[in-house]
């Protein structure tokens, strides 16, 4: 084939490449001194003109001299999109080179994918850090319930003690009403000089010692119980500020899995434009 003939090939291909692959891509054909063909993508526009002089440096210029093809990533500062550049040298079937072909790809749904893909690892880590932030509340909280039950176990001892306790005072009571009803009758019977009353008056002051040391154990039994309800108390107190611990770390796992289903979204809004 001819020069012209191969050319002319390339510059009825090259513009529905973009179109071929679904691409933002800019597409230039060139012969050996200047820019044939170009067409910029929907965001990458590198500035050629059909007409533009090759300039040495430049990649396509560079490819054609050496009849290498070459391939180079640009950062956004230049064009205002990063992409990678491929420039491919035209050659006739004496492999002689009559031209050149660039092919820049824009590489903004790419960075995208690898800022979103970075930003769902990081997320993840946060989350995982919560989860076992969590997962040791828990254990604590655990151990504060466990404290509770026996602490309650034994403020059900004291009180059930306590309740022995007053049974016993409710039947010294009994018995010191029973006594004092036998005094009265006694005391009718043999007037001033019943001799029996006294010994009922003895049993009724024995008895009445006895509701006095049976009040006081009543009374430490209660301040016992008293102490371990304060016990109880407290661990709860301490119960609730875990849980509030835990409430916050929720939160902030709350917040970092908003992140992750963003970061999410922008991939999958990405994929969309494939």
């Amino acid at each position: 084939m001819k020069k012209e003939e191969i050319i002319n090939a390339f510059l009825k291909v090259v513009p529905v490449l973009k179109d071929m692959l679904l691409d933002d891509i800019a597409v230039s054909v060139a012969d050996t001194t200047k820019v044939l063909y170009y067409r910029a993508g929907d965001t990458l526009d590198i500035k050629v003109n059909v007409g533009d002089k090759l300039s040495p440096g430049e990649p396509l210029y560079e490819a054609i001299k050496d009849g290498k093809t070459y391939s180079s990533t640009i950062s956004k500062e230049f064009y205002g999109v990063p992409f990678k550049g491929v420039s491919y040298p035209i050659k006739d079937s004496d492999g002689n080179v009559i031209g050149g072909v660039g092919i820049g790809k824009s590489l903004s749904n790419e960075i995208k994918v690898e800022e979103a893909s970075e930003n769902l690892f990081a997320s993840l880590e946060e989350t995982s850090a919560s989860i076992e932030e969590i997962s040791a509340g828990s254990e604590k909280l655990l151990n504060v319930i466990t404290n509770i039950l026996e602490i309650t176990k034994q403020a059900k001892k004291q009180i059930e003690e306590s309740n022995q306790i007053i049974a016993m005072i409710t039947n010294l009571a009994s018995k010191s009403n029973l006594l004092g009803l036998n005094a009265s009758i006694e005391a009718a019977r043999s007037g001033e000089y019943g001799k029996g009353f006294s010994v009922v008056a003895n049993e009724i002051r024995k008895l009445a010692q006895l509701s006095n040391q049976s009040s006081e154990k009543v009374s430490q039994s209660l301040s016992e119980t008293n102490k371990y309800i304060r016990n109880i108390f407290k661990v709860i107190s301490d119960a609730q500020s875990i849980s509030e611990g835990q409430a916050a770390s929720t939160q902030e796992m709350t917040a970092t899995l908003e992140e992750i289903t963003a970061s999410a979204q922008t991939l999958t809004e990405i994929s969309k434009t494939k």
